[in-house]
């Protein structure tokens, strides 16, 4: 995703690493200079915005 689509994520939204649907993370802050994921496999992550290239939004499913 690029820097502006990255601004408009939110805490709860799920993201994953290079379109792996098997390589999750969620948003857990947000602020100006860019956003912290917690991976499901991994540690937690700190990421400014114009660095979220590898980084795409998981669709939200409908219930």
């Amino acid at each position: 995703m690029t820097g502006e689509q990255s601004r408009t994520l939110g805490i709860g939204d799920r993201v994953c690493w290079r379109n792996d649907q098997a390589d999750r993370g969620t948003v857990t802050e947000t602020n100006w200079a860019g956003v912290t994921i917690k991976w499901d496999n991994r540690s937690q992550q700190a990421t400014q915005h114009n660095d979220m290239g590898q980084v795409e939004r998981v669709p939200v499913k409908p219930i």
